[in-house]
């Protein structure tokens, strides 16, 4: 939180950045003190450790105190740098309110000069990130809710909150941190801290937590050791984090860029909340990944809440089955008769059903009921869509491009065994049968082989529901007994499924509590409290998919994320209201996004018609995002 306190009286800062040399006459040694505030006006935390270099590579380490200074006595005059120990993403943006680029302070603060006997300089700082863990292998410490520390930075930042989620197969990842530099004297490869005046023959340790800032990876390959054969992807990786702080990372930038941030001048820079859960189910396992999802949507209405309470408005930007969760939350808030929470939700290639926002539940397709969210409308005034037939993962692409794989297969003989497998199974994109996951693979979720749902319900369900049920009998051989296929053990099996899901359901309604927390009805979890009716009626599906032997019947409708409402409008009188009242709308990306994370590192036209004019201009219609205007 802000710092009321005053601080002592700052002399006017005799600081210069032009790289004059030090004057003849100047003293034997001098006092830098150094006032450190982020871009909110919020003082450092006291206690912060601040290690100065001067031009003979001495270093002089101090701590913040109670209003926001650190004193360095004793400093040779002439060029100066500093750094910060202890703090992550705390990133330099400007000194004595002239911008600098954090981008370059990360690897090598710039340097001032100091030449007086006191010498004040004010240094400005980004503000930290802000991370929600709802993963449920996260630290039993790691909260739900954001402290009054990060409300407040909301607060102060516009008073607007945009959360951002990830999709499948996203583990947690890290912001990157800068491994120690060696000692090398190649001017190109400066090491941290040591002004350009000295011999720069030394070994300074890089003492950065977590670089939370886009860094462009070719501009940087020479500020990172044994990196000047790292392709650009390599570079990635090395730079800008990894998995899920990655996506924020990337996400983050970019929606600032979109808003009107130049990269000469961070200061307006805007902290999004990146939300993290558990989608890093496996390749196949969709079906558990969506139980996981709806898992953390579920914790995420309290966080929705707790801002909605402070009077901060809310954006939501969701991607692939990142969908589900934001979904979830909302659907449990409009059934608790909590309005428009969200001011904007911004669904990218979201991989649920293509009719997952009408509001009547009779027209799920889903075999468990999973597929609809009925009152996620009522907690949000606008839905946007961003949506692209040629993402490979949500749905096939446009027939023109299955004719072009048509044609290439007709020329070459070395596929046209590719080409006879298309016949064969009727596939969509004879690309997608030969790698397994392009072209499609959403559209599979629901097949038998290789997973499907019999696998990930059978493991949930492995010690949770009775013997004989969602794994049947085994026959005995030869077929001998009163009971010798199991029928009725399998009827007493699920019998007994029944009574304990339905008295789970009255459990937990005299549980009194708004969410709580179930197990043999967790795929069921994307509704608030579930009645004794619904858990009965859910027992009952189950066992007629099993007997059924996992087919469920109907192919899955197609992705929200590929088609977008363009059949839903024509089956639904609601959504078609939505739709003319602007209240649901969508971006057609298909012409300029040709993957499903296309996103994450945009190209030009992605980054101008995505970010831009699909989201960042939509937001500031109804909203805000940060202080830009």
């Amino acid at each position: 939180m802000s710092d009321t306190l005053a601080p002592p009286a700052l002399q006017p800062s005799r600081a210069s950045t032009s790289g004059s040399s030090v004057p003849a006459h100047c003293c034997v040694s001098v006092t830098v003190i150094i006032e450190h505030r982020d871009t909110l006006g919020r003082l450092l935390p006291a206690g912060t450790e601040v290690e100065l270099c001067d031009i003979t590579r001495r270093t002089y380490t101090a701590r913040i105190d109670e209003y926001g200074i650190s004193r360095h006595e004793g400093v040779t005059p002439g060029r100066v740098a500093w750094q910060l120990r202890d703090l992550q993403g705390q990133h330099l943006v400007a000194v004595d309110d002239e911008p600098c680029d954090p981008r370059q302070a990360a690897a090598a603060p710039p340097e001032c000069d100091v030449v007086a006997d006191e010498t004040t300089l004010r240094a400005t700082y980004l503000p930290p990130p802000i991370v929600i863990n709802l993963r449920k292998d996260a630290d039993a410490s790691a909260p739900d809710l954001l402290s009054d520390e990060e409300l407040e930075q909301l607060r102060l930042a516009g008073n607007n909150a945009t959360l951002f989620l990830h999709g499948y197969n996203v583990p947690f990842g890290g912001y990157h941190h800068f491994a120690n530099w060696e000692q090398r004297d190649d001017v190109t490869e400066r090491p941290m801290l040591v002004p350009s005046g000295s011999a720069r023959i030394a070994t300074i340790r890089q003492e950065l937590k977590g670089v939370s800032i886009h860094l462009p990876p070719r501009a940087w390959g020479n500020h990172y050791p044994s990196s000047n054969d790292a392709s650009s992807d390599q570079l990635e990786a090395l730079l800008n984090g990894s998995a899920a702080h990655s996506w924020c990372l990337h996400m983050e930038y970019r929606l600032n860029a979109a808003a009107g941030m130049q990269d000469d001048d961070w200061r307006p820079y805007t902290r999004i909340v990146g939300v993290a859960w558990s989608g890093d189910t496996g390749t196949v396992d969709f079906f558990q990944a969506e139980l996981n999802a709806m898992a953390a949507g579920r914790r995420l209405v309290a966080l929705l809440n707790q801002l909605h309470e402070a009077g901060i408005s809310i954006n939501v930007i969701s991607h692939s089955l990142g969908a589900r969760v934001i979904l979830t939350a909302l659907n449990i808030l409009g059934e608790q008769d909590h309005y428009q929470v969200l001011d904007n939700l911004y669904l990218w290639q979201p991989a649920v059903a293509d009719n997952a926002l009408v509001n009547d539940p009779s027209q799920d397709s889903h075999p468990l009921g999973m597929g609809i969210f009925p009152d996620a409308h009522k907690a949000v005034r606008n839905v946007v869509v961003l949506l692209s037939q040629e993402d490979g993962i949500l749905g096939p692409p446009p027939a023109d491009t299955r004719s072009f794989w048509r044609q290439l297969a007709e020329r070459d003989q070395a596929i046209r065994g590719a080409l006879w497998l298309l016949e064969t199974l009727g596939a969509d994109d004879w690309l997608d049968e030969l790698i397994g996951t392009a072209g499609g693979a959403y559209g599979k979720k629901w097949w038998v082989f290789p997973s499907g749902l019999s696998t990930p319900i059978t493991q949930y369900y492995l010690d949770k529901a009775p013997a004989h049920t969602v794994r049947p009998p085994t026959p005995s051989q030869p077929p001998v007994g009163p009971d010798p296929y199991g029928i009725e053990r399998a009827a007493r099996g699920w019998q007994a499924f029944k009574e304990q899901a339905m008295q789970e359901a009255r459990d937990a309604l005299a549980s009194g509590d708004a969410l709580p927390t179930y197990h043999l009805l967790a795929p069921l979890a994307h509704h608030a409290v579930i009645s004794e009716a619904r858990a009965a009626q859910y027992v009952d599906t189950l066992q007629a998919l099993v007997a059924r032997h996992w087919r469920a019947g109907k192919t899955p409708r197609a992705a929200l994320g590929h088609i977008g409402f363009g059949a839903v409008r024509n089956e639904s009188r609601f959504v078609e209201g939505k739709l003319r009242a602007k209240n649901y709308d969508f971006v057609d990306q298909t012409l300029w996004l040709f993957d499903h994370s296309g996103m994450r590192i945009p190209s030009d036209e992605v980054f101008e018609k995505s970010y831009k004019e699909g989201i960042y201009d939509r937001i500031k219609e109804s909203s805000r995002f940060g202080r830009y205007e």
